[in-house]
């Protein structure tokens, strides 16, 4: 991942302002996330960067789409997510490294379900009530 968000920035004092986009595959990052939460498909990282003082200043965001475990019903449940992303650097090349993994662990939701009208597993048979009444008695 290190240098998958290094960006060069020379030159940036004569433009002024500098912006960057790109496309990486999941398991650039997976590996520095932790929990249950898995990227399922390529992250966008838009970058805006600026003169601040003596350094540079960078503001855009992160996006691409959670898979995690639903909360009732234990099925897949995906979310797909933009998180804002700022930081600052100095010198001519700028990690964004620490800065966008810091976004995708705020953009994980506190918890999942896959719909939400989601019927959850039956408490007696374990069967998924999305998909079927089990006709085990109510408590």
């Amino acid at each position: 991942m290190n240098m998958l968000l290094r960006f060069d920035l020379a030159g940036i004092r004569e433009k002024g302002t500098v912006s960057f986009a790109r496309e990486i595959a999941p398991q650039s990052l997976q590996t520095n996330m932790t929990g249950t939460a898995v990227l399922t498909g390529p992250l966008t990282v838009k970058l805006d960067f600026s003169i601040h003082g003596a350094g540079v200043a960078f503001r855009g965001s992160v996006g691409g789409e959670w898979e995690l475990v639903c909360a009732r019903c234990l099925a897949p449940a995906r979310f797909p997510f933009l998180a804002g992303v700022e930081g600052d650097g100095t010198g001519e090349v700028v990690d964004a490294t620490e800065d966008v993994r810091q976004a995708l662990h705020l953009a994980v939701p506190m918890t999942a379900r896959c719909r939400g009208d989601c019927k959850g597993l039956c408490p007696r048979c374990g069967c998924n009530r999305n998909e079927k009444e089990c006709g085990c008695a109510a408590e």
